[in-house]
């Protein structure tokens, strides 16, 4: 089988390194500098899942979709979520890479991800993937697993069977992080979004780690109002998640969750800290938006999308 890793931060190499060692004819799309890197020097992942390295003639690198060959069964789209109306015109632009057969699996955070793809591909050709793995970027090809506190589910949001991903979440397994497919994968994204809207741009706001943000009653205070804003917004829009309530949901998340991912430091503040635009947007700016849709006050979600943009005026102009 044939895969194709669109975006080498840390989760796209994590990905193209578990599709190499699991046996598939694997090309990554690089730009510039990182695409000299892979050529050189190969793939690395280090962590709580064991070391991985994976030479360079192992892989193809491309840096123009107009080099990559037709046939890839899977297209793994794991680029800023920025990105993501680019990526669909340029895959819909060279629809040969994915033919009539081939899959889209999108590794992001956030939701409504998929609806730039779907404005191209037909509904059993979108699949959306469910992380709560920690994954940091140390170098250009070298990822490093942090933490992890539940499988990696792949599926659709349409009703679409997802048995054809198996060969997909059978590799990442392989790899060492566990991966399955899914028939809840928007209870699944949104239990996701519950966790990352909550701590993601929280600890990049503070410079902490999840763990931090629990140590102290005035942030737990906040978090739980992102919640409860959250929850209402759910519950008004029609979507599903695993937990019934805030409440239900705050006990596993301040026994379970974070605990398991303590000591982690959010993606947020990983691109704030080189400068780079974050995904608020399709987290926090999400719930915003979704707020207004349905006429749900979302008041802490707005005050942590204008605090995100506000520190994204001032460290992306010092870069």
């Amino acid at each position: 089988m044939k895969a194709l890793i669109i975006g080498t931060g840390a989760i796209g190499c994590a990905l193209a390194i578990a599709t190499i060692d699991g046996g598939m004819e694997t090309a990554v799309l690089a730009r510039n500098k990182t695409a000299e890197y892979l050529r050189a020097h190969g793939l690395k992942r280090t962590g709580i899942f064991g070391d991985i390295t994976i030479p360079a003639d192992r892989f193809t690198v491309f840096e123009d979709y107009d080099k990559i060959p037709s046939g890839y069964d899977y297209v793994i789209v794991a680029v800023k979520t920025l990105a993501n109306e680019e990526v669909a015109k340029e895959l819909n632009t060279h629809s040969d890479i994915l033919g009539q057969t081939g899959r889209i699996v999108i590794f992001q955070n956030g939701w409504g991800n998929d609806v730039p793809f779907l404005a191209y591909f037909p509904i059993n050709q979108v699949f959306n993937a469910r992380v709560i793995t920690g994954f940091e970027r140390i170098a250009p090809g070298i990822t490093n697993v942090t933490v992890h506190t539940a499988p990696i589910l792949l599926g659709s949001l349409h009703g679409v069977g997802a048995e054809e991903l198996e060969p997909l979440a059978q590799v990442i397994s392989n790899s060492g992080i566990p991966s399955q497919i899914s028939g809840e994968i928007e209870e699944a994204l949104w239990a996701k979004m519950l966790y990352n809207t909550t701590l993601n741009p929280l600890g990049a706001i503070l410079n902490m780690s999840y763990g931090q943000l629990s140590s102290s009653q005035h942030l737990i205070n906040i978090m739980n109002r992102m919640i409860e804003e959250t929850f209402a917004v759910i519950d008004a829009a029609g979507y599903k998640t695993f937990w019934k309530n805030a409440e239900e949901y705050k006990d596993v998340f301040y026994k379970k969750l974070i605990p398991d991912t303590f000591a982690h430091r959010s993606s947020t503040l990983q691109d704030i800290e080189k400068g780079n635009l974050t995904e608020i947007g399709t987290l926090n700016g999400c719930i915003v938006r979704l707020g207004e849709e349905f006429n749900v006050p979302t008041p802490t979600h707005q005050m942590i999308v204008q605090l995100i943009r506000g520190i994204e005026d001032i460290r992306c102009k010092e870069h």
